[in-house]
């Protein structure tokens, strides 16, 4: 059996590198796959607190509101099968 899933990522112009939607007034608006959290290297390493991550992919990110690897090609993939 296979399952198709879609998933709402931003890929506007101009900001098809962020995980930011164009905002209104106030701000942008941020995708729900990104989100912060304590990495760990194990028992004698220092932890890092507050690394954005990609939950999606399960990915850490490189910077602050950067998307991952996998969500740039997963959204230049999906704007080339779009008519």
């Amino acid at each position: 059996m296979k399952i198709l899933v879609e998933h709402e990522v931003p890929c506007e112009k101009r900001m098809e590198q962020t995980c930011l939607y164009p905002g209104d007034f106030w701000g942008n608006g941020v995708c729900k796959y990104h989100t912060h959290r304590d990495r760990t290297h194990g028992r004698k390493a220092p932890v890092e607190r507050r690394v954005p991550k990609c939950t999606l992919f399960d990915e850490w990110l490189p910077g602050e509101y950067q998307k991952c690897e996998k969500c740039l090609e997963a959204t230049r993939s999906g704007k080339e099968r779009l008519p």
